[in-house]
């Protein structure tokens, strides 16, 4: 099992550095604008974790005689998710600390901006204080490889239950009904 979920996990970690740079790319050439940059970001981000599919598949199909409980499924799929995990939060640290340390001053100032139209001034005032408290905390490159791991632990966990769910298989022969005990 360690193999599989190192060789799948590295697969999602490989992939996680090419969609990292290839949106860094697409957003340097083409300028878009901040809200379609998030959402390319969470796309590319979501992606490679496919492997987590192909993983867990694969440990069924070929260890696992083809059928795995869902637990053991997520199980896998949460082990291989640790290391595109890691590998996207150091990338992203990386980027914003010593690449683009402007980042997040980008961030701040699109988004005081859209606050702006929409809060009345007392709440605007407010929520400009807790945008800058937010952008100064990320500036720490361990608060930002944290909150980075946190992140991708989270879409990380939603990936491994779709998988699971997707992948796990009773052994041939067996079916719900050997589950339940007759009532006397």
């Amino acid at each position: 099992m360690k193999k599989i979920i190192v060789r799948y996990g590295l697969y999602a970690g490989i992939g996680e550095f090419v969609t990292f740079v290839l949106v860094w790319l697409i957003i340097d050439i083409t300028g878009i604008g901040h809200k379609a940059q998030g959402a390319i970001g969470y796309v590319a981000i979501i992606c490679p974790m496919v492997f987590v599919y192909f993983g867990i598949r694969y440990y069924r199909d070929r260890v696992n005689n083809g059928s795995i409980s869902f637990l053991q499924a997520l199980k896998v799929g949460m082990l291989i998710i640790v290391i595109p995990a890691v590998s996207y939060s150091i990338i992203e640290t990386v980027y914003v600390i010593y690449i683009d340390p402007h980042f997040y001053e980008r961030i701040y100032q699109f988004q005081v901006e859209e606050y702006r139209k929409v809060l009345p001034p007392t709440q605007y005032a407010a929520k400009v204080r807790e945008i800058k408290q937010q952008v100064d905390s990320f500036k720490n490159p361990v608060f930002n490889f944290f909150g980075m791991i946190l992140t991708m632990a989270a879409l990380g966990t939603i990936s491994a239950v779709i998988s699971a769910l997707l992948t796990f298989r009773r052994p041939k022969g067996e079916s719900l009904a050997d589950d339940v005990s007759p009532a006397r």
